[in-house]
């Protein structure tokens, strides 16, 4: 139940009888017993088979239009191009690069092996610079408004932070305040305040780019110790590219696991294997913005998520969420000095 907005967001597809058929008319490939459900939030995602070859599925969210999707197709293209893996779009029989089904758009990619998800230090560190040499690559691409501003992403603007944060905490409260609920609205409000304040004189400083919006987990895959496919665009947008770094460094923080006087040393080997990567190496007001925009990070549920949820109970699961990021946000911005000069 994670549709938001009054349903413009749309609910994830499911897998049925139309699918399989839609699949065979179009593609000419047999999608047996629906396919595997292979997971993720943003579309439904089906594994399926033709003989000895493998296909991905994608059926997206109501909300992706022909405009979004061919501008992730075009960056994604470009990237291939580039040297970095992405999965190759596989046409329908008459050509065209995806097929429309009941509303929805449904993409077929060819079928990548791998071994492997980014979930662990090692293969962080083996993967962040893919993350550079997609953002060289991204930084002269053209996608247009369709590319450059998702309909729904897990980013927050600095401009939109108190305003949404706002939303988010508003909406707790009339919850009816449970002790840790009623805990993480102030502690956002705080958060929010502090990270304006500190930003201010910096936002206007750093460049600004189409980035990929979700540089994570399963995202990035593995074989056989290496990257072999950048996936899923669908938080792909324009932003500061350090905004799309410190996605990455705010996960590695909170699902890896790292004690806190290790945690600052471990993010910055990752952001020094990252600035390795750049053709425009970070500048000091990009390094000097990253802890904050990590700190933004944690509170893109409360004002991404929680504000615009059409249910309440899966509003709340983020909020139960976002309170441990919140609050290690606000001593990570207590201790500021510290996290600068570990990426310094």
């Amino acid at each position: 139940m994670d549709d938001a907005d009054n349903g413009q967001r749309g609910l994830r597809a499911r897998p049925g009888p139309g699918l399989v058929r839609a699949v065979g008319d179009r593609y000419g490939l047999a999608l047996a017993a629906g396919g595997i459900d292979l997971g993720g939030s943003s579309s439904l995602n089906l594994l399926a088979s033709d003989g000895d070859r493998r296909y991905g599925i994608r059926v997206h969210r109501r909300h992706v239009t022909p405009e979004r999707l061919g501008a992730i197709h075009q960056v994604r293209g470009a990237l291939a191009a580039g040297g970095v893996p992405t999965a190759t779009p596989v046409p329908t029989l008459r050509g065209a690069p995806w097929a429309s089904l009941g509303g929805r758009l449904l993409e077929v990619e060819a079928w990548i092996d791998h071994d492997a998800a980014m979930d662990s230090w090692a293969r962080l560190d083996a993967a962040i610079g893919l993350l550079a040499r997609a953002h060289d690559l991204m930084r002269s691409v053209e996608a247009g408004e369709a590319g450059r501003h998702p309909r729904f992403a897990n980013h927050l603007e600095p401009a939109d932070v108190l305003a949404w944060v706002r939303k988010g905490t508003a909406r707790i409260r009339g919850w009816g305040l449970a002790a840790t609920e009623a805990g993480l609205a102030a502690a956002a409000d705080q958060l929010a305040e502090q990270v304006v304040q500190a930003e201010a004189g910096l936002v206007h400083r750093l460049p600004r780019q189409l980035v990929h919006g979700d540089f994570w987990d399963d995202n990035v895959l593995f074989g056989n110790g290496r990257p072999v496919l950048l996936a899923d665009f669908h938080f792909m947008g324009e932003r500061a590219r350090v905004d799309d770094l410190a996605l990455t460094l705010h996960h590695a923080s909170f699902d890896l696991g790292a004690g806190s006087e290790e945690l600052p040393a471990r993010l910055a080997r990752l952001v020094r294997g990252y600035d390795r990567g750049l053709e425009v190496t970070l500048s000091d007001a990009e390094r000097a913005a990253l802890p904050l925009a990590m700190a933004r990070q944690s509170l893109s549920s409360v004002a991404g998520w929680v504000a615009r949820l059409d249910d309440e109970a899966t509003a709340r699961r983020h909020a139960a969420r976002a309170w441990p990021e919140v609050t290690a946000s606000l001593r990570m911005l207590a201790d500021l000095g510290r996290w600068r000069d570990a990426f310094a």
